[in-house]
């Protein structure tokens, strides 16, 4: 292997498999020019068949590959950079007795894998650390499970080594681990999902760690993933974590303490529930990182085994758990569309089209077209599924309906809105308009300038009404400056705080979701941000629910949204509210 290089440290003791304060306590004439114990093992230690730690047995390594004896390199070092992935063995020294005392409860949640949970079972029943007990609990199978599991494991069923717990209805993964660690009766939880094995070293490897690192509540080691082939797993970087996760559930350890005092499993999400539950406890406690490859991920067979993964979107989950811990920006981008088949396709590519330090969780509300809209919405969401997704079930709930169902599902913490007929040009929009209300917190929503587009033209013009607006902080007196009272015109510019977005009063959506309503009402919880410069375009068609309608049916509408927004207006608003609606809205409106 050559000469020791930086890299070879670095990967040596990231590996989890060196322990430098046991290494120092087993050589106690450890003196001289090293001022490394890990270098002092790397280039003296391990000639003089020293043990690196307790997690690694080099004497053991070398007999069991001669070749690497034979080549006369360092045993861990080789371990480490090539015989992890080629799948060569390693073992434990051998073990103390006060590993021996460490007991864990195991929870195995299981729903309709009849089929291939047998192996699982059986790989934690072949542990050589024998303090355990195996908790399964059927999340309402229907395919036979409780009758083959009782069957095949009679014996461990009847001296207790098996705990079988069925609900009478499927209630989810997370409800199902939640009564597992209910029912826990030793100090240390481990997981194994019914499609996954583990090493017969597994509970030993934990036990081993958690003797040699005294007040430690949560570990963690590496596993395999067939479907790659891969080896997963690394040094433990909790803001690498908050990003992405990297530990499985399956090879991750912790005291029932952390459940006892953070409580469990979050049944409110239906995918991500392990990272949310790893991130609650690795926040407070930070792990123990064992280098070792104990579990097998098979995931080969996916969507034969019908994995949540393979079948529902992702974004509402990652929006809620980046938000719960503070790891960027989460936004919601609503598409709300009906009947916008000609338009729609445009509307959702610049919406994926934006960019920026943020995570967008796209939601499309299709109101139960029947033009073809639904379809194209249907091939982009399966073609984006990473990125978004479609609420949208057929119903016909009108404008307001759709709103507000919109709304209710938001995960992020900001809400942006894009109706079917319209488009974002700026793909920016998003980061500018997160990044105002980021640096604002006085402000309740952030408006850009709209551009308005003609049916059959590329043609933009902007609106004087918002060419007029001079700065960047509004209230409800500059809106009643104006005789329109909408000096945000289109929804489609606008950005929300979710928050404010899923409590506003039922009287906004009476009539339709207007800007003036929400304008009045959003002005008592903050002031209302305006950016000047285009960045989302306004279609006008015969179509449109505004410019679609006649002289009559504007005039209408039009005085029912001030009606609205004179409701939820600060009551030193309502008169001069009153005064334009009588001098304005007694003959049809020009704009």
């Amino acid at each position: 292997m050559g000469r020791l290089k930086t890299e070879d440290i670095e990967l040596v003791g990231q590996s989890g498999l060196f322990d430098e304060a046991w290494y120092l306590e087993q050589h106690p004439e450890f003196i001289g020019p090293y001022a490394q114990p890990l270098r002092h093992y790397l280039e003296i230690g391990w000639r003089r068949g020293d043990a690196p730690s307790p997690y690694f047995d080099a004497a053991h390594y070398l007999s069991a590959n001669p070749d690497v004896a034979a080549a006369g390199v360092n045993p861990l070092l080789h371990y480490v950079r090539f015989g992890r992935n080629e799948g060569r063995a390693m073992r434990a020294m051998p073990q103390t007795d006060a590993a021996d005392d460490i007991a864990f409860s195991v929870i195995l949640a299981t729903y309709n894998r009849a089929g291939i949970i047998e192996d699982s079972i059986r790989s934690i029943l072949a542990q050589t650390h024998r303090n355990f007990e195996l908790i399964i609990v059927d999340d309402g199978s229907a395919d036979g499970t409780e009758a083959l599991v009782r069957e095949r494991f009679a014996a461990e069923f009847a001296d207790g080594r098996i705990t079988y717990i069925r609900f009478s209805r499927n209630l989810g993964v997370s409800a199902a681990r939640n009564a597992g660690l209910l029912a826990a009766r030793n100090p240390w939880i481990a997981y194994v999902d019914s499609d996954n094995v583990v090493d017969p070293r597994f509970l030993d490897a934990f036990a081993r760690r958690i003797v040699m690192n005294e007040g430690v509540r949560t570990l963690y080691a590496r596993f395999f993933q067939e479907s790659v082939p891969r080896v997963v797993g690394r040094a433990f970087d909790l803001e690498a974590l908050r990003r992405d996760n990297y530990i499985d559930l399956g090879v991750f350890v912790h005291h029932a303490a952390c459940f006892q005092e953070l409580g469990g499993f979050d049944i409110s999400l239906r995918r991500l529930v392990d990272w949310d539950l790893i991130l609650k406890y690795l926040h407070r406690y930070p792990p123990v990182f064992v280098g070792e490859v104990l579990m097998t991920y098979r995931d080969r067979d996916g969507k034969k085994l019908g994995r949540i993964t393979d079948r529902e979107a992702v974004t509402l989950p990652m929006a809620r758990i980046l938000r719960r811990y503070d790891v960027c920006p989460t936004v919601t981008s609503v598409i709300v569309c009906y009947n916008q088949a000609e338009y729609i396709a445009e509307a959702i590519e610049s919406v994926l089209a934006q960019r920026g330090d943020f995570y967008q969780d796209i939601v499309v509300a299709d109101d139960g077209s029947t033009d073809g809209t639904a379809e194209i919405v249907q091939r982009y969401c399966e073609k984006n599924r990473w990125r978004m997704r479609s609420i949208g079930d057929g119903i016909n709930r009108g404008i307001s309906g759709n709103f507000r169902r919109s709304f209710a599902t938001a995960a992020g913490a900001y809400l942006a809105i894009l109706e079917g007929d319209d488009y974002w040009s700026d793909r920016d929009k998003i980061a500018k308009q997160v990044a105002f209300l980021e640096a604002n917190p006085d402000c309740s929503m952030v408006f850009s300038k709209i551009e308005v587009e003609a049916a059959g033209s590329r043609r933009r013009t902007t609106l004087e009404r918002q060419d007029r607006i001079r700065k960047n902080k509004l209230d409800a007196a500059d809106f009643l400056a104006d005789p329109s009272l909408n000096l945000i015109a289109n929804l489609s510019s606008c950005m929300f705080r979710s928050d404010l977005m899923k409590e506003l009063p039922g009287i906004l959506y009476r009539h339709r979701l207007s800007e003036m309503g929400l304008a009045f009402h959003l002005d008592r919880f903050g002031a209302i941000g305006y950016l000047n410069r285009p960045m989302s375009v306004y279609r006008m068609h015969a179509q449109g629910t505004w410019s679609g309608a006649s002289a009559e049916m504007k005039l209408s509408s039009g005085r029912q949204v001030r009606e609205v927004a004179k409701l939820v207006a600060r009551d030193r608003y309502k008169g001069a509210i009153q005064d334009i609606l009588d001098r304005h809205y007694t003959q049809a409106p020009t704009a």
